[in-house]
């Protein structure tokens, strides 16, 4: 089963901020970022429920090969994207580690 992705528009925000980065750091870069992402997305979309709560009803995923995660939550049918984290920042409150 296929889960319909909902993200917010503090995440859709947040990796087009880290695309930019990366791409303004080496050309094509940002795109490598983007397909990462979506492949992560795409996983979740999946498989929700097969990556463990971290905090509250909060679960996250990793974004292969740069450091990033995904935080999201699942409610019925649909996943709920809320934020896209760099791993060394600071925990969030809300989200957790």
């Amino acid at each position: 089963m296929n889960y319909k992705l909902m993200i917010r528009p503090a995440a859709q925000a947040e990796a087009a901020e880290i695309h930019d980065w990366y791409e303004a750091r080496s050309k094509g870069l940002g795109g490598r970022f983007a397909d990462a992402l979506e492949d992560c997305l795409r996983s979740i979309q999946r498989n929700p429920a097969g990556l463990p709560i971290r905090k509250g009803k909060f679960r996250h995923d990793l974004v292969a090969r740069f450091p990033y995660r995904v935080v999201f939550t699942v409610d019925g049918d649909t996943v709920f994207v809320y934020q896209i984290r760099h791993t060394s920042r600071r925990p969030s409150k809300r989200f957790g580690p």
